[in-house]
Order: structure tokens, then sequence, then C-alpha cells
């Protein structure tokens, strides 16, 4: 009997569940079908927010000491209050521009506001991806592929009835969010939602009314957004209420609609704040708050009033906390119009590993001085180390930005390159069994490769770019691959050895001009500023460069032309995935001396590359000798990029990938005339991992792996 009436109430509640997912399957698909209607409703408005919140460090440790900036952790105040007035404009169908007017607080709560806020603050709730396509929330045809539904209660109001919407994931994504949609029967528009998601550190909630009258028909009125961060032993909660005063609304006019593409994306969410605008002024913010301070907010600004003087003095008395924090984390200063980047000097975020490689560590400066017409001088030396080959590589880049709108700039640049050898050891190579040949059976003589270079690019019209300038490459040889003997022999008295004579007279120079153009048709852009900012283009971009090598007085200088083309494209697939490729080809002719196969779209990346940078010319565990033993080359590469693929069956470890890639790259050399690699990659905020297969002639080679950390 037991056994019966559990059964019937087992089956009792299948029934009931099945009943309400069905029940709340069938609103969803009225929301989606009104989602065309509504995503358009509202094409454009004018709005001030009002801003007010509080961060309080509920526990921290020793390690919270070295929390970086990018936390929004102030380390001296555990409890600190912000209030900040920003005026927002929006075009449909989700292009934001928000400029702060005001704001009161600390530089760590401002920057909060601006860098990480403001991305979930402004939302087009029936637009595919939301919170500045951070979320996605796709269409009748997707959306139940990952999310499920449950109905959870009717809510009748004066006015209007409620449907109550669960929201459940069906894969764990940092891309999707749980909770809870109250949707308006009849309408089937959205009245409020309360959901909450995972992004990077943060696990954020985010709780917001809309509007359901004419005047603020479908407008965000109220919204509350919390982030707590649990690390290490950490643990913080940021909370932020947002009150909407909308000025000016209008509503979609087909009509009207302008039928001219434009390619300016300036307002395609964008927030401005060159320089914060700090206001103290308590009595600016009496007038201007349209809601009260709680009681406990009051506390915080009455503590804050109290403790200014000592805050503005706290980083003069605690130079050991901000020299040892400013070792490990990244630092940034701002003086005037000044901005000095420093990546810190003992950052782990700064490791890398490649089977090839080893472990490699770099360092970042940047220096930029910005000008009121938009001109700007930078300072953006690198160095890299790589411990398992024993090698140092630096780059020197100094610009000047002359013409912001149209990209002029000049750069001068002093670098070191790959190691590499002469066209007489490529005449070797290209003489032997092309099957398994080994670069140490030649004894090649491997030269230090130094560049000088001056260029110059300008934009005449959008998307063509024209650019040239003049290389300078030095080669200095080493013997026995045992580091630069030169620099030794030269530190010594003995400069009448005749080894250092032999050695001077084995270096080559080249002087090398240069002409390229690329041409990026239907290019989209934005104005950082007055400065042009490329974003993206539907069609592919084409690029030609020419180089001549030049012999000089000493008339031991190699000559040549090169000639490298490439094409490529970032074609989007829909919700949040994309199909990239890359083909290039380059060869070297009318060589009449001595010339090194060095290319500029063929070649080692010593320094690495973020999860964002191009994947054009990027070959992950090829052998570096490969790309200097042939006078010509064609490559393509070839990479999907999808929020879910293969993790997605894996629930536990997918909520902390933001990313999935695959690549597939093909090479061809005369004596490599079939390489290729297969990889598989995941990345996240904080860097990204590969693993790779490589074939030669379709025949299994070897596997490598590549980590790369970077915040």
């Amino acid at each position: 009997m037991l056994k019966k009436w559990f059964l019937c109430f087992w089956i009792g509640c299948c029934a009931a569940t099945l009943s309400a997912q069905n029940k709340a399957d069938s609103i969803i698909t009225e929301v989606i079908k009104f989602r065309d209607l509504y995503n358009e409703y509202i094409r454009e408005y004018d709005a001030q927010v009002y801003i007010k919140g509080n961060t309080q460090v509920i526990k921290k440790n020793r390690l919270g000491r070295f929390a970086p900036d990018f936390l929004f952790w102030d380390g001296k105040d555990d409890h600190s209050a912000v209030e900040a007035i920003v005026d927002v404009h929006y075009t449909t169908p989700n292009h934001f521009t928000q400029q702060i007017q005001a704001i009161n607080g600390n530089r760590i709560s401002a920057n909060d506001i601006r860098d990480r806020l403001m991305q979930f603050l402004n939302i087009n709730i029936y637009h595919p991806t939301i919170f500045n396509d951070r979320i996605l929330f796709p269409d009748i045809h997707s959306i139940f592929k990952y999310y499920r539904f449950e109905y959870v209660a009717s809510i009748d109001t004066l006015e209007h009835t409620l449907h109550q919407i669960r929201v459940k994931p069906k894969i764990q994504s940092q891309k999707l969010l749980a909770g809870d949609l109250y949707v308006v029967d009849g309408s089937w528009s959205i009245f409020r939602i309360n959901v909450r998601g995972k992004w990077e550190l943060f696990d954020f909630r985010i709780e917001t009314q809309f509007g359901l009258h004419r005047k603020d028909f479908l407008l965000p009125l109220y919204s509350t957004i919390t982030f707590r961060m649990n690390a290490l032993g950490n643990k913080t909660e940021h909370r932020y209420f947002s009150q909407f005063e909308y000025q000016s609304i209008k509503l979609y006019d087909r009509d009207s609609q302008q039928k001219l593409r434009h390619y300016d994306l300036s307002n395609h969410y964008n927030v401005r704040s060159d320089s914060i605008p700090f206001v103290r002024d308590s009595t600016f913010w009496a007038e201007h708050r349209p809601i009260p301070l709680s009681a406990y907010e009051q506390l915080l600004w009455d503590k804050r009033e109290a403790m200014q003087k000592e805050a503005d003095s706290a980083a003069l008395r605690q130079p050991s906390r901000n020299l040892t924090k400013g070792l490990i984390t990244p630092k940034t200063f701002e003086r005037n119009d000044t901005k000095f980047t420093y990546s810190g000097l003992l950052n782990p975020f700064k490791l890398a590993y490649s089977e090839l490689d080893g472990v490699l560590y770099w360092q970042q400066v940047r220096i930029r001085r910005q000008f009121e017409n938009g001109q700007q001088l930078s300072f953006r030396p690198n160095l890299g180390i790589l411990f398992q080959r024993k090698q140092v590589y630096f780059s020197t880049p100094a610009s000047w930005l002359f013409a912001p709108k149209q990209f002029g700039e000049i750069e001068f640049n002093f670098e070191n390159r790959n190691r590499s050898y002469a066209s007489t050891t490529i005449e070797q190579i290209n003489s032997a069994t092309p099957d398994g040949i080994r670069f140490s059976d030649f004894n090649p003589e491997y030269y230090k490769h130094y560049q000088t270079s001056l260029t110059a690019k300008y934009e005449p019209t959008n998307g063509l770019l024209l650019s040239g300038g003049i290389h300078y490459d030095w080669y200095i040889p080493v013997r026995n691959q045992t580091g630069d003997r030169i620099q030794d022999m030269l530190l010594r008295s003995d400069m009448d050895d005749e080894n250092v004579i032999d050695l001077l007279q084995n270096q080559y120079r080249v002087l090398a001009p240069t002409i390229g153009i690329r041409w990026s048709p239907g290019q989209f852009y934005r104005m950082n500023g007055k400065r042009k900012e490329y974003l993206h283009s539907y069609f592919p971009s084409f690029y030609l460069e020419y180089a001549r090598g030049m012999r000089d007085m000493s008339n031991r200088n190699s000559k040549y032309d090169r000639i490298e083309i490439d094409v490529q494209q970032k074609i989007p697939l829909g919700l949040m995935r994309s199909f990239h490729y890359y083909v290039g080809t380059g060869w070297f002719t009318n060589a009449q001396s001595v010339y090194f196969a060095d290319f500029s779209n063929f070649r080692r990346k010593n320094i690495p590359q973020s999860w964002n940078d191009p994947i054009g010319g990027t070959f992950h565990i090829l052998s570096k000798d490969w790309y200097n033993a042939s006078n010509r080359y064609a490559q393509a590469h070839f990479m999907y990029e999808s929020p879910f693929s293969i993790l997605r069956l894996f629930h536990r470890i997918s909520m902390d990938i933001v990313n999935e890639r695959i690549y597939v790259s093909q090479l061809y050399t005369p004596l490599l005339p079939c390489y290729t690699e297969i990889g598989y990659g995941v990345g996240n905020f904080m860097g990204n991992i590969g693993v790779f297969v490589s074939f030669d002639r379709g025949r299994y080679e070897s596997i490598g792996t590549k980590i790369v950390f970077e915040l």
C-alpha cells in the first residue's frame, strides 16, 4: 500500500512539473515572438542615472594586501561608499554611450562604476546578447537548447497579471544566466528580472524593473546590482542601486529609418570619462540626489569625510605596502596628461609555457602623453626571457600619433628577432633529401638578428591604410651556438685577435625600404575621443607588402626583393560564435648576394599574444628552424570560436571558461610541403591554454601545449 502511495505521489509530482514546464515554455515562446517588435520599439532615448553603492570586505587575509586593482578592493578601508550621476544615450538595437558627469568616492570605486558596473547597468532585455554582449539569450530556435523554464506563480496586480518564470541554464557557463522573469500577461513584455550569473571572479545578481505605461514602456526604471567575490580566502560584496530619469524618448518609425550604412560605431557601448569628475561638495549631492541615503550609507559618508585627510596621506605613510604591491600587480600612474603603466616586476600572470620554448617571463611598460588635439606620444618597451633557450627578446617602440582621425603615425623601434642563418645554409638544406631532415646535421651558422626601423602609416580614406618605412637589419654570427662571442671579445683588451676580425668581417647589414597597403572594405570603427579605432568588417581584409634589400658603401650587404600577401577575415556566426581565417604567402626574388629569409608575416612570436590577438602567421609547435629554411612559403590558418563546444559536457569546469577555440593550420615550403597543426584551446580573462598536434605529410609528428597567463 505504501509503495502504491509513493508511486502515485511520484507520478503526480512529475505530471505537475511537466505541466509547469510546458506552461512556462508557452509563455517564453510568446515573449520571443514579440521580441523583434520590442527590440526596436524604442529607437533612441536620453536618460540621467543616479547611482549609489557601497563595498564591504567580509573576510580577508594577508593575500588581500596584494589584491590587484581589477578586484576593485580598497585595501585601506573595509567599508566604502560611492555615488555618481551618469548621462546615458541609447540607440537601437543595443548601443549605449555613457558620460559620467559627477562622482563622489575613492578612485577604486570610480573605476568600478566605469569599468564594470556600466557594462551591466543598461540593458535591452529583448536583444539576443545582453549586458554588453556578455550574456546569451537567443531566439526561439535556440533558446530551449540552452535554457529550461519553469512556471512558478501567477501574481495579480491592480492592472496586470504577471507570470513568474524561473530560468535555469542547461549548460554551466559564464555566458548564461539563471533566475526569474516576470512576464506581463497579454502584452508578453518583461516587467521585472531577478537574475544571477558569474563573470570573471565575481558572482553577480541583477534586479531590474521596467516600465509598463506609455511614457516608460519597456525602459528600465530601477536596478540593484550586487557583485560578490570569494577568492583565496577573501570575500567582498559590492552593492549598487540605480534610478533612471528620462529626458527624451523616440519611438521606432519605419519611414524615418536611414537606409545608408554608417561605419562609425562610436556610440556602441562607450563610457566617456577621460578624467573622472570627482565632486566632494555635500550641498551638490543633497540637491541632485533623487532618493535619500539609508542610515548605513549616511554613516559611511560621515566616516569618509572624517577620514578624508588621513586617506589622502595614507600612501605616503605606507610606502613599503605600495611598493610591494607594485612589484606583484600591474600599476598605473597618471599625472596631468601623462599615463604610466607597468606590468609588475614579480607578476605571476606574466608567465607562459610552451613545449618548444619552456617557461617564458615577460615585462611591459607603457608611457603615454596625450594632447588636447588628440595627438599622442607613446613609448612601449617589452622584454621577454626564454629560460629553456636562454635567450632574451626585447622591443622598444616609440611612436607619435600626429593624425589621430586618419591613423597618421610615425614609429621608431629597436628590437632583436629570431636567430637565423644565411641563404648559403638554405641552399645546403634544399639540396638534401626531403625526408627526415635534421638541422643539426648541417651544423648551420646562426646569426643574431637586430633590427632598427622607422615606419609611418596613414589612412587616406576609411579602410585603406598605407604604410612605409626603412628597416636596418644587423646580423652577427654566433659561433658554436654558445652565446654572442663577439660581445665577449670586444670586452677584452686583445682587439687585434684574428677571431674578432673574422667575426666582424662576417657580419651582414641590410638596408631595406618597405611599402605596404592594407584594404578593409566596409570597415567599422569608433572614435575614442579624437582617436580612431578599427572594430570589424563583414568583408575580407587584404594586405600587400614589398621590401627591397640594398647594398651600402661596403658592398657586402644583401640585395633582394621580398613580397608578402595575405587575406584574413572574421565571420560572425551568431550567438557569440565566429569563424576566422588567414591565408598568406611570401617569397624572396632577385637575390644577388647572401641574404636572410626573414619574413614579416611568417616568423616566431617570442612575446605571447593575448587571447583576442589575430591568429595570422602563428604555428604553435613548429620548430623555430623552419621559419628561416626557405625563400618562399604559403600558410593558412583557420579558427572556430564558440562559448559552447566540447566543455559543455563537463559541467564542473565549463563555468570558468569564457570561450573555446578549434585551430587548423597548414604550411607549405619547398622542403616542408605539407605541415599541419590541429589544436584545441580554452580561455578566460586570466589567460588561455591550448593543446596542439602536428603532422608532417599526414604522419603524426609531435604534440605540445601552450599556456599564457595575462590579466
